[in-house]
């Protein structure tokens, strides 16, 4: 990290600020699912839609921001998404009803997403091949750490300035980002390298095709999925059910982020004992066979702490899985592999949007609802991994 220059270290805090939107947009606001359900009089399932909204606009917005990024350049672009992005955040705090917060938070995570995309491609663009995997890392580590802050901010907002004051935290964030982008990021990408969106539109049918890909993308999108799905019961089942504090949420949710950071960690040491493949086998077994415990504990009302701890092995090993599923999806690509990027995210994500919403459906407002929301994550783990489990016992049967 040290070989990096002034202005390269500049670009490297820009990308990285523009990376942690997507997290921040979605954590800070999490404190405060209880205040905005009791101003718009509605139910925290009600609520937990605004972030089936935000996932489903992430999702399809990246399909976009990467084939207009190719074409107009970098600079541009991020700036168009960002001035998206702050419009859609200062409406967000004048919404009169839920369902406008859900139409707004689609749009606020259709502009947030552009800066997020192209700024891969901005690593891959000024960067020397042998800083990109350094950056690269450094982006991911970011993207850890804004769980953790995320939460702690928005709770430290909520208090003074109500639900309100987090959203402008977002729209001075992007109005931040837009001033750092115009007079700091240099346009990377060539004029005569650029290409017709059409072509990467077709290039995205060409990648669906191949099955390695598509099984690892479904497979990271099951395991965001989880995630999502803890994230948007969280408030609910620490603070509501558990009658614990907004301090207290954000303590869990930092022990958990923590979690996925050690085991993201740990992926590269398991890979010198076994191969990637069946570290994404292992990983979905913990998680098929935790929320089965997780929804008997649940059911069963066990004491919230013991609820929390077989919580935090079941998030555990999607900390694994999103390194694993990346480096296995990506395997395949040289050429295109700008556009596998955004498609293997955009794949990620819509799987994450149906996972929230099945969720948001079975909510009755109950505890055990959210059990069984996160033992349908924990099935579908199941039967991603069904198939790799019949290879295994067809090569014991022919020893």
């Amino acid at each position: 990290m040290k070989s990096f220059t002034l202005i390269q270290w500049i670009i490297i805090i820009i990308l990285s600020l523009l990376t942690a939107l997507e997290p921040l947009s979605i954590d800070m606001y999490l404190p405060a699912f209880i205040p905005i359900s009791k101003t718009f009089g509605t139910t925290l399932a009600a609520v937990q839609l605004s972030l089936t909204a935000f996932l489903g606009g992430f999702a399809i917005g990246q399909l976009f921001w990467g084939p207009l990024a190719d074409k107009f350049g970098r600079k541009k672009p991020i700036l168009i998404s960002l001035g998206i992005f702050i419009a859609a955040s200062i409406a967000c705090i004048y919404v009169k009803t839920i369902e406008q917060l859900w139409v707004m938070r689609f749009i606020q995570a259709l502009g947030g997403c552009g800066g997020v995309v192209i700024s891969r491609a901005v690593v891959t663009d000024y960067f020397e091949p042998s800083k990109t995997l350094k950056i690269f890392t450094l982006l991911a580590l970011i993207m850890s750490i804004a769980p953790i802050v995320g939460p702690l901010i928005g709770n430290a907002i909520l208090t003074p300035f109500n639900w309100e004051g987090i959203f402008w935290v977002m729209v001075f964030l992007g109005i931040g980002l837009v001033l750092l982008t115009l007079f700091f990021l240099p346009e990377t990408y060539k004029r005569v390298n650029r290409k017709p969106v059409g072509n990467v539109f077709n290039n995205y049918i060409h990648i669906l095709k191949i099955k390695k890909f598509t099984f690892y993308a479904l497979v990271a999108g099951v395991a965001n999925g989880a995630l999502m799905v803890y994230v948007g019961n969280a408030p609910y089942l620490i603070m509501e059910y558990g009658q614990l504090s907004g301090n207290t949420f954000s303590i869990i949710f930092a022990i958990n982020a923590l979690g996925l950071m050690i085991a993201s960690y740990l992926t590269n040491v398991f890979q010198k004992y076994t191969t990637t493949q069946r570290l994404v086998k292992y990983a979905l077994t913990v998680m098929s066979v935790t929320s089965i415990l997780l929804m008997i504990a649940i059911f069963i009302h066990s004491n919230i702490y013991i609820i929390l701890s077989i919580l935090f092995v079941f998030i555990f090993p999607i900390g694994i899985l999103f390194p694993a599923t990346t480096e296995l999806a990506m395997k395949p690509f040289t050429d295109n592999s700008g556009s596998a990027s955004a498609l293997f995210g955009s794949i990620q994500l819509l799987v994450a949007f149906f996972c929230t919403i099945i969720a948001s459906l079975i909510n009755d407002g109950s505890v055990v609802s959210v059990g069984v929301a996160y033992f349908i994550c924990g099935l579908m783990a199941f039967f991603s991994i069904l198939p790799k489990i019949k290879d295994d016992i067809r090569e014991y049967k022919y020893r």
